[in-house]
């Protein structure tokens, strides 16, 4: 599961989970509210994931 494989907070995937959700909503229901606070959440939350996902150690070629 990748939340505790990253070892990151719940408030990284709350974040990540809401931003999906209202993708969803504005898809299927034409319906988006975005402010400046969550875009600016988002890119912190991403941020964070690709530091952790990085540092990680490369994958087995037997794995590939």
């Amino acid at each position: 599961m990748l939340p505790d494989t990253l070892s990151l907070g719940p408030d990284v995937w709350r974040v990540l989970s809401k931003c999906h959700d209202m993708r969803n909503r504005a898809e299927y229901e034409g319906a988006l509210d975005v402010d400046d606070r969550l875009v600016s959440d988002l890119i912190s939350a991403c941020r964070r994931v690709a530091e952790k996902v990085r540092s990680m150690p490369p994958i087995p070629e037997t794995l590939k």
